[in-house]
């Protein structure tokens, strides 16, 4: 069960902070340290966002690439159905569209989200995501997420290692057992971090054979 649940709650993080949650700071308890990455919770209006804050090996030129790719969310996101670009308003801010198998009893989930992509200075970037509507959104499979906010901030600390924090928060839609909603505030950025160090990992490989 836990491990069907893993890419499910993926879908629950890719996303961006509305901005009137954006300029609140979250009153964030750490959960436990776990593989190099921190585990954090806080509580907002009865849901439950999490936090991730660990390092990576790579170029944020890259991890972003990866996060941004739907021909490789198969590669790290485990239980996707399928996912695709819905439309590339610019090189920096895209609609998105994906799906996943929940673990039964629960429905199927998918969301329709925007990314953008900002570079805060030189070392420093950020990617925020969060729901929106559109006209080429394809029917839901099940039951659609409202992403409320994620972001993803990336700081460069050498040529290849990062500082990289993930924060979420949304509204899943329907009714979720508890113990899905702990167990994703957990260990979900640990899931998380891992699949993007492996990616990254495989990416800088492939890179070193050309």
């Amino acid at each position: 069960m836990y491990f069907r649940t893993k890419g499910f709650f993926l879908l629950l993080l890719l996303s961006v902070s509305t901005f009137s949650l954006l300029s609140k700071e979250l009153d964030w308890v750490k959960v436990k340290t776990v593989k190099g990455v921190s585990v954090y919770k806080a509580e907002v209006k009865g849901r439950v966002a999490f936090r991730g804050v660990g390092k990576m090996k790579g170029k944020p030129e890259t991890l972003i690439s990866i996060i941004e790719n739907p021909a490789g969310w198969k590669n790290w996101i485990e239980n996707i159905k399928f996912g695709k670009l819905i439309e590339a308003v610019s090189p920096t801010h895209k609609i998105f569209y994906q799906a996943i198998r929940s673990p039964f009893p629960v429905s199927d989930r998918d969301v329709v989200y925007e990314s953008k992509i900002f570079r805060d200075n030189p070392e420093n970037f950020r990617i925020e995501m969060k729901s929106v509507p559109h006209p080429k959104a394809l029917k839901s499979i099940g039951v659609r997420i409202n992403i409320l906010f994620t972001r993803y901030h990336i700081e460069k600390i050498d040529d290849n290692t990062m500082d990289v924090t993930f924060e979420t928060l949304s509204d899943p839609g329907g009714t979720l057992p508890g113990f899905m909603v702990n167990w994703a505030s957990a260990n979900y950025p640990i899931t998380l971090f891992e699949g993007l160090r492996r990616e990254l990992n495989t990416l800088q490989k492939t890179q070193a054979k050309k």
